[in-house]
């Protein structure tokens, strides 16, 4: 199945490019059709809507891309230049990677905050279903979550005892972990 350019817009400047030859898989490795020719402009938003509409999705969902374990936020010829080949490319649905084992919803009822055993807590725009950031710092599963009365900040807690508060405008650690002397936290 060979993918036309003009699929990803600005048909005429897309057309003038390489094509890369790519296979697509889910998670586990199973191909999502044959490989394809994508433009070598294609990035991780072209890849998503080609992924939706192979698929059939009728609802637009995010979708992550992996190439050798990392993730794939450039156009695929920026990738290129830097590896050789062609490309086996991964994708997986966003969000988290182990199991969710706490949420919470902010004050305003607009956001989800949700912990996992992946060590990530990821917060999400209701209204749009989509992620809007993945935070980083724990380094065991996080066990609970609880949002400030004013909804300005996010404190996570961590079965390793430690606490961080996020800010949930930006996603961001505010300040270092807190370790808790017991190394206990109850959810």
């Amino acid at each position: 199945m060979e993918v036309e350019a003009a699929e990803f817009g600005r048909a005429e400047e897309r057309e003038q490019s390489h094509r890369v030859i790519c296979q697509l898989t889910d998670a586990e490795g199973t191909p999502l059709g044959s490989p394809i020719f994508l433009p070598e402009t294609a990035g991780p938003k072209e890849l998503q809507h080609l992924v939706n509409q192979l698929l059939n999705n009728e609802e637009k969902l995010p979708y992550t891309f992996y190439v050798s374990d990392h993730e794939l936020a450039v156009e695929l010829g920026s990738y290129l230049q830097k590896n050789k080949g062609n490309l086996l490319i991964p994708f997986r649905g966003e969000g988290h990677t182990e199991a969710v084992l706490s949420v919470a919803f902010s004050p305003d009822g607009h956001h989800l905050a949700s912990g996992s055993g992946d060590t990530t807590v990821r917060m999400w725009d209701l209204n749009t279903q989509t992620p809007l950031f993945t935070c980083k710092g724990h380094k065991n599963w996080v066990l609970c979550i609880a949002w400030s009365p004013d909804g300005k900040h996010l404190v996570s807690g961590s079965k390793a005892g430690e606490l961080i508060c996020w800010d949930p405008q930006t996603g961001k650690s505010l300040g270092n972990p807190l370790m808790m002397l017991n190394r206990k936290i109850s959810y």
